[in-house]
């Protein structure tokens, strides 16, 4: 059933925030004055129908209910629009169907079948239930993956110029891992080298490298060490037939004297270090012999090849310099540079001492032990040129090997989660598969439950209750009467008594009779269905809207009956008191505006389902507003007058100014007791032993004097008796008002009075 409506936006329902009727109830009376927006509500339950108009989608697109199953309920709305479409518009109505009670093997089997329906459809809530169940645990699981592998680029946030795409969208970040899951390599790069990578493609300005180490300095280094080693490792010495021979070795004197020989001036006798004439001719010739010229020779090529060593050293230096001066990453340049300078000095220092000591061997490093550094730096280089011309691709791969190092690290919670996803799916299908049998199970049995119908129902029954209320209620100027169709539909039409003309005479009868007779259908329509196909195990949801429009007093009093009669409950124990006992009917809503009617429909003291609400109704400044209550709410003049005598009472006043409002009350209320609602009691027996002098007999003949006049008018009688009531204690007035009920009716008196 309907659990609650919100109106919004339709009519005189608040547009913004809407009016809602909550904890809707099996039974809903609804009273309001016309206009205050009851048919508003019953529109819209009309409109939640499959016969709605085109336009009622929109008409109330903005009003929501909760319990409504089309599949499930048929909604019936008694209004002017059913009167039309049923009664105007057409002079035939189509045939009800109701069951034959007789039959109650076929009317068990059915029962059993309904029984089977409900626990068919509890199974499939259940599976129903279930799938938005998985769906959260799947969601939450989802998220859980979601931020997991998010969190995975924190690593990378120092790396700020990195564009790792899909920033803003972390179900595209896990699409992406997804993608690359299968193609994560045995080995992986560390954080470390990623970020160093990062720094070199981002963070230095790179430019292009013009020069690089001289590799024709570097061979002709390596020709002059070839040629150089030889000699140094070539003892040096002069002619040993000389007869200074001996002395020189004896002293080991020879540089010392080959110095002192080119010292010495060509005609000179005097030794450059002793400043004595010891040179003669005969010791210049054994100085020329020792010192032969092959010896010459030789020192003088190591000379030469000191020179030229010099020079290309000087070279490669300054090679290295100006390599420095523009490319000098971690300093790999600046050492090697220090380490060309130390192993030339070194070298230029060990030919220098050959030189001066030719009978000595000496020993050079190769620039050969360096070629590792140079070639370092020759490699650095290139890469450097090679890294600035490819510098776009290698940011790509870059960004390629972080994506591979995160999906490295989620690999297997995303396998983890595809696991579980594919457990989810295998459950949503075997959900669906059985909401599927469930809902096919449903279909057959229903069908089953139509073909028991067919052996049992009947259109006629609903034709002769119909002429029977009719006759009962004083109506006899006109009947329904069936009559078969095409395909064997059975159909009904209003005839006149006596007359076979089946012509349209709705428009002949009168409004009450119009009221009367559409009503009545629609009370079949209620126990019965004019579609035992499409709606013949639907639930009903009954709405009538002020059925009692130009109906008599006998009439409405019929009109109520029936409506009490599908509110009936099903039993008075506290379960079934809530029940209603046509157990096809599964809710009620009546809206009206006459107190009569309500008050009548309303009566709790017949058998009526007790699970029931009252709402009224009203309009302020043009909006509706509703207000509910278990407990009638709405009040005649008659229970105002006592609730207007209880609060008189309650605060009576100390002087005699209100004494007329007070004695018109009460009169007014013994008036309506004695002709309405009383049970015969003489009034005027209850005056008979009073003293005639007193206050007392007095007051009580003028109350009950009023019973035989009309108590709205003043009448020339008047001021003889409330000459004496205005000068009176007020509260005399409530003692006289209480004995004279003491005697026509105790019991009513206390009810009202509390």
């Amino acid at each position: 059933m309907i659990k609650n409506i919100l109106l919004k936006n339709i009519a005189s329902y608040d547009a913004e925030n809407g009016v809602e009727i909550p904890d809707l109830k099996k039974v809903n009376f609804f009273f309001g004055a016309n206009g205050s927006g009851k048919s508003t509500i019953a529109k819209y339950l009309s409109n939640l129908t499959q016969s709605s108009p085109p336009n009622a989608i929109t008409d109330y697109g903005s009003c929501t209910n909760n319990g409504y199953d089309s599949a499930n309920h048929q909604i019936l709305v008694y209004d002017e629009n059913f009167i039309d479409v049923n009664f105007n518009q057409n002079s035939l109505l189509r045939g009800v169907f109701s069951l034959n009670e007789t039959n109650e093997i076929i009317d068990r089997q059915i029962s059993e079948k309904h029984t089977t329906i409900r626990q068919l459809q509890d199974q499939k809530l259940s599976k129903q239930l279930l799938i938005p169940k998985v769906e959260d645990n799947e969601l939450a699981k989802k998220t859980e993956l979601l931020s997991y592998c998010w969190t995975e680029r924190n690593a990378f946030s120092p790396l700020s110029k990195l564009n790792l795409d899909y920033s803003g969208s972390r179900p595209n970040h896990l699409n992406k891992l997804k993608e690359l899951k299968d193609s994560v390599p045995n080995t992986l790069p560390t954080i470390a080298e990623l970020t160093s990578n990062y720094n070199d493609l981002y963070e230095k300005e790179l430019t292009e490298i013009e020069v690089t180490v001289n590799s024709t300095l570097y061979r002709d280094l390596r020709v002059l060490e070839k040629e150089l080693q030889p000699l140094l490792n070539e003892i040096i010495i002069g002619n040993e037939d000389v007869n200074i021979d001996s002395l020189i070795k004896a002293l080991n004197s020879r540089n010392w004297v080959e110095t002192g020989v080119e010292l010495l001036n060509e005609n000179d006798s005097i030794c450059p270090f002793c400043q004595k004439e010891t040179i003669d001719a005969e010791l210049r010739i054994q100085f020329d012999q020792y010192f032969d010229e092959t010896s010459k020779l030789q020192i003088q090529r190591i000379e030469y090849l000191l020179s030229q060593y010099k020079i290309k050293t000087n070279s490669i230096l300054e090679n290295i310099i100006a390599i420095q001066n523009i490319f000098n990453l971690d300093n790999i340049v600046s050492n090697v540079y220090l380490q060309l300078q130390q192993l030339f000095n070194s070298n230029i220092d060990s030919v220098t001492n050959k030189i001066q000591n030719s009978n000595e061997r000496k020993e050079i490093t190769s620039i050969n032990t360096l070629k590792s550094g140079l070639s370092t730096i020759i490699k650095k280089i290139k890469a450097n040129n090679q890294c600035l011309i490819e510098l776009d691709q290698n940011k790509s791969n870059l960004i390629s090997k972080v994506w591979i190092f995160m999906t490295a690290n989620c690999k297997n919670r995303i396998e983890e989660f595809e696991i579980k996803k594919c457990k989810y799916e295998r459950i949503y299908s075997l959900a669906n598969q059985m909401i599927a049998i469930y809902d096919e199970n449903i279909i057959i049995t229903r069908q089953e439950i139509d073909a028991l119908r067919q052996l049992t129902v009947t259109t006629q029954d609903a034709v002769e209750n119909i002429n029977v209320i009719l006759n009962t209620s004083g109506f006899e100027s006109f009947e329904i009467e069936e009559k078969e169709v095409v395909n064997n539909i059975s159909q009904y039409y209003l005839k006149r008594p006596n007359s076979s003309s089946d012509e349209q005479i709705f428009r002949t009868l009168s409004e009450g009779e119009k009221s009367f007779i559409s009503f009545l259908y629609f009370y079949q329509l209620c126990l019965g269905t004019d579609d035992i196909v499409n709606n013949g195990t639907k639930k009903k949801i009954i709405v009538i809207d002020d059925p009692v429009s130009s109906l008599d007093s006998q009439a409405l009093f019929v009109v109520s009956s029936l409506i009490h009669q599908l509110i009936l409950r099903k039993g008075n124990d506290n379960v079934n008191k809530k029940m209603f006992k046509n157990e096809n009917i599964a809710q009620v809503f009546i809206f009206t505006h006459n107190l009569y009617f309500y008050k009548e429909v309303s009566f709790d003291k017949r058998p009526m389902c007790t699970d029931y609400w009252h709402f009224k109704i009203s309009k302020i400044n043009n909006n509706s507003n509703i207000s509910g209550r278990y407990n009638k709410s709405i009040k005649d003049d008659y229970a105002m007058l006592w609730d207007a005598i209880k609060e008189l009472k309650a605060n009576l006043p100390q002087d005699s100014n209100l004494n007329i409002l007070i004695a018109n009350s009460m009169r007014r209320i013994i008036e309506s007791y004695v002709h309405f609602i009383g049970i015969g009691n003489d009034a005027w027996s209850s005056i008979l032993g009073d003293d005639r002098q007193s206050p007392e007999y007095y007051i009580k003949y003028a109350f009950i004097a009023s019973l035989n006049d009309e108590s709205h008018r003043v009448t020339a009688l008047d001021g003889i008796y409330y000459q004496k009531i205005s000068s009176e204690q007020p509260q005399l007035l409530f003692d006289v008002f209480r004995e004279i009920f003491e005697f026509i009716g105790k019991n009513h008196y206390e009810m009202m009075m509390d």
